[in-house]
């Protein structure tokens, strides 16, 4: 065998141990669809208390981004406020873990500073695809 056809072997081998790695798929699309959302432990109330900001973690891989829904109760001198909220999908669902912010609005009353239950839901087309519950704590920044 000459010396040049042995470079053309050798250029043979290697586009064809090459081109299947080149036409697969990306490694963050391989696995299933995948989200957890976690609730923080405390949420920023706003002056009037009519707005409550949560920074909801999630943490998603293989999807595109799903809205967070966040629904706020809280029981304060017998008089029960709640308020829901809905995030934006402008995330990315990379594996890593994101800080999504949620604005809940009361729907009529004020929250006030102290506790209250959240429930946070992934909505994956029809079907809920993950869900936090935990009580929160409500605070107003110093200032």
């Amino acid at each position: 065998m000459t010396r040049l056809q042995r470079i053309g072997l050798a250029a043979l081998a290697i586009g064809a141990v090459t081109l299947p790695v080149a036409a697969s798929t990306p490694a963050s699309a391989v696995g299933e669809p995948a989200i957890v959302i976690s609730l923080p432990a405390r949420a920023q109330l706003s002056p009037t208390g009519k707005l409550v900001r949560l920074r909801v973690q999630v943490t998603c891989s293989n999807m595109d981004p799903v809205p967070i829904t966040v629904h706020l109760s809280q029981t304060r001198s017998q008089t029960k406020i709640n308020g829901t909220g809905t995030s934006g999908t402008d995330y990315r669902c990379t594996g890593r873990t994101k800080a999504v912010p949620v604005i809940v609005s009361a729907n009529a009353g004020r929250f006030n500073v102290g506790g209250a239950t959240a429930t946070a839901t992934a909505t994956c087309g029809s079907t809920t695809c993950a869900t936090d519950t935990r009580n929160v704590q409500l605070f107003r920044p110093a200032g």
